[in-house]
Parts: C-alpha cells; sequence; structure tokens
C-alpha cells in the first residue's frame, strides 16, 4: 500500500496573521452586583426571620396543646371522682337510713287497709279495715 503525501496542507503558516490584537477586558458592572448581593442578603435574612417565627409559633402551640392534655387529664380524673360520689350517695340503703333516722320516715308495709262505711260489698281482691 501506497503511502499519502501531504504536499498541501488546509493551511498554510504564511498565511497566518500573527500581528497582536488588542486584548478585550470585559468591563463589570460592580453597580448591578452590588445590588444583586444585596438582594439576596435582604432574602436570606427574610427567610431566617420567618423560620424564627414559624419556630415560635410552633412552641407555643405545642406548649398549648400540652396544657389542654393535662386539663383534661385532670378533668378525667375528678369526673371518674365525681362518678363514684354519685354512686356511693344514690345506694338505695344509704337514701332509706337517711329518711328514717334524719327524716323520721318509715318504710311502707305491703298491705294497705282502708276504714269501710259498714256495707258490704263484693270482694274486689282488696282488703278493707272494718
Amino acid at each position: 500500500m501506497l503511502a499519502r503525501q501531504y504536499d498541501s496542507y488546509a493551511w498554510n503558516v504564511d498565511d497566518i496573521d500573527v500581528t497582536p490584537q488588542p486584548i478585550k477586558i470585559k468591563h463589570i458592572n460592580y453597580r448591578i452586583f452590588r445590588h444583586q448581593i444585596i438582594a439576596l442578603f435582604v432574602v436570606g435574612i427574610l427567610c431566617y426571620l420567618g423560620s424564627v417565627m414559624l419556630s415560635e409559633v410552633y412552641v407555643s402551640k405545642t406548649s398549648a396543646l400540652v396544657n389542654m392534655k393535662h386539663e383534661e387529664q385532670q378533668l378525667l380524673t375528678k369526673n371518674e371522682a365525681l362518678k363514684i360520689d354519685v354512686d356511693r350517695l344514690s345506694n338505695p340503703a344509704r337514701i332509706a337510713g337517711l329518711a328514717t333516722t334524719k327524716l323520721g320516715m318509715s318504710t311502707a308495709r305491703s298491705n294497705i287497709y282502708v276504714q269501710a262505711d259498714g256495707k258490704k260489698i263484693a270482694y274486689d281482691g282488696y282488703a278493707y279495715a272494718k
């Protein structure tokens, strides 16, 4: 296989312009840059203050919830004690004892007698006193 000969290049050294070109310096507008930095700083401060306020609200609401749970537990305990008191005070034996000792009441008898006027009537299932 034959080797190729490269006599003509895509560019020749004689064709290159070697005169130095002036370097273009990009001028940075520092005023705009400063405004952007200040804006980012303000946004950062606002985000920080917002998070502080949210955490304060969270802490206060959590504290209120804990206080409500404590109060609920106290009320449930008091409710149970009051239920026990109601059961104890509504005991029929206690009520009958108070009625006889303090009020002078007595228990009713199971048979009731009514005084009749002397005429004999047909028996209707009740006992009448004469």
